[in-house]
């Protein structure tokens, strides 16, 4: 039965005894929000929203004039470009935006740099603090998550090493003429430490997609699992007699709010379960233009790699400021 089937029929149920319903996801403080947002994820995704959307533009700006109105409704970017700017200014355009886009692109990096060292230097200080602390029995799919963010990590640094050793693209397209039209060797070409991280952070979406299995698949146990429990639970409650309910208030009551608990807990899951599905739209996004870029390295793919990363980028913004909103999805 699909998940939301599970919790309409649990809702049914609970009507049927005359339990009230307590509103599952409380709203937030206004107050807290925008700080709570204001995290690494968000700021990551938000740099990744930014530069794909600039990629966006200057493919747009790459493509050639319309020659049918049908060729206008479908690219009106394009359109409006090629009977506004000349030529010459097209291709400065597109050149710009590119360099804007690889910039943004070496921000995030910059950042991520950062990170890894404030993250190391945290770590450090907490094992130098705390001293030896024995390992904790850990989940199959935290450690197969931790594995893949590890690695997701180490194919983001050949991505840096190549920008801090000058053989990234935007060192490429930065040396240009700004006029010139831009050549096969620089149209999103991964050469070197570049194509060492498409195949690292190939092997991470491997990882993060099993690990994401591994939860779906936990998700579902835990909701089969209150859906026992809660039918375990009414089933007192329907046998209970007329005469026996003045004399066992008070047990009931417990045994309502525990019933008003499951729910909950089962509108949770359900919660995390949506989220999930999300989760794996934005690693299919992910995977298939990387998948493509390891695959045919001298194709040009600028349209897939910036529509599934900006689609990608704004799928996990979502997911954020609803995590601001209701809570932690804990993913």
């Amino acid at each position: 039965m699909p998940v939301h089937n599970m919790v309409r029929h649990a809702r049914t149920v609970l009507a049927a005894h005359g339990l009230e319903l307590a509103e599952p996801h409380p709203l937030r403080p206004h107050t807290t929000k925008w700080r709570e947002f204001l995290c690494w994820d968000a700021t990551d995704n938000g740099l990744q929203a930014i530069r794909f959307t600039l990629l966006l533009f200057h493919v747009y700006a790459r493509l050639r004039p319309p020659r049918s109105t049908l060729h206008a409704i479908v690219r009106p970017v394009s359109y409006t470009l090629t009977y506004t700017l000349s030529r010459q200014r097209r291709i400065a355009l597109g050149r710009g935006l590119l360099i804007a886009s690889e910039g943004v692109a070496n921000v995030r990096r910059l950042a991520l740099l950062a990170l890894w060292g404030l993250t190391c230097y945290k770590e450090l200080r907490m094992h130098l603090k705390r001293g030896p602390v024995a390992e904790e029995d850990m989940p199959m799919e935290e450690r197969v998550a931790i594995g893949g963010e590890i690695v997701a990590h180490l194919g983001e640094s050949f991505d840096v090493a190549a920008f801090l050793t000058g053989s990234g693209l935007f060192w490429r397209a930065l040396g240009l003429p700004s006029t010139s039209e831009l050549p096969p060797w620089v149209q999103r070409r991964r050469r070197g430490l570049e194509r060492v991280g498409v195949f690292v952070s190939l092997g991470a979406l491997v990882l993060q997609q099993y690990a994401l299995y591994l939860r779906r698949a936990s998700i579902r146990r835990q909701i089969h699992d209150s859906l026992r429990h809660m039918q375990n639970e009414l089933q007192p409650i329907a046998g209970t007699q007329s005469a026996d309910l003045v004399s066992h208030t008070e047990a009931l009551e417990h045994r309502h709010r525990r019933v008003q608990d499951m729910y909950a807990a089962l509108v949770a899951e359900r919660r995390r379960m949506r989220w999930l599905h999300i989760e794996r739209i934005c690693q299919y996004s992910d995977a298939l233009f990387t998948t493509v870029e390891a695959l045919a390295p001298d194709e040009d793919k600028e349209m897939l790699e910036a529509g599934t990363g900006l689609l990608a980028a704004v799928l996990r913004l979502l997911r954020l400021w609803n995590e601001v909103r209701f809570g932690s999805l804990d993913l």
